[in-house]
């Protein structure tokens, strides 16, 4: 199956439309897709409104960027973009500093992609 969809600019970055599922909810967020990321990543402040905490935590992390450690931790979620559905997706709940959320390879690695930026568009493609 192949899916096409389009993404906006968050600045100069690829920023896709995206929902997560928690224990009490979901949310629709704009993520960034982020091929260096190496799991996916929501703010606190979403995976508070969906029900999460760190009473639910899988693991506790630690998130290295070019400018931080930032401490978070691990939950269970289903998470929905690109025009598919991974249902049992470990993600990371920390704040990265940016205020928005980052859709790391752990998803991606799931399919394969064409980036096609000056057209805004990408095409999903399930393995």
């Amino acid at each position: 199956m192949r899916v096409e969809t389009s993404f906006d600019l968050v600045g100069d970055l690829i920023g896709v439309d995206a929902v997560v599922v928690g224990p009490t909810g979901r949310a629709k967020v704009e993520i960034i897709l982020d091929t260096g990321a190496v799991m996916t990543t929501v703010v606190p402040n979403v995976a508070d409104s969906i029900g999460y905490s760190s009473a639910l935590r899988v693991a506790w992390t630690v998130t290295r960027t070019a400018a931080a450690e930032e401490r978070g931790y691990i939950v269970r979620s289903e998470v929905s973009t690109l025009g598919f559905t991974v249902p049992d997706l470990r993600i990371v709940i920390a704040d990265l500093g940016y205020g928005i959320g980052v859709l790391g390879m752990d998803f991606l690695r799931l399919f394969n992609l064409e980036i096609r930026p000056a057209e805004r568009r990408i095409l999903v493609e399930k393995i």
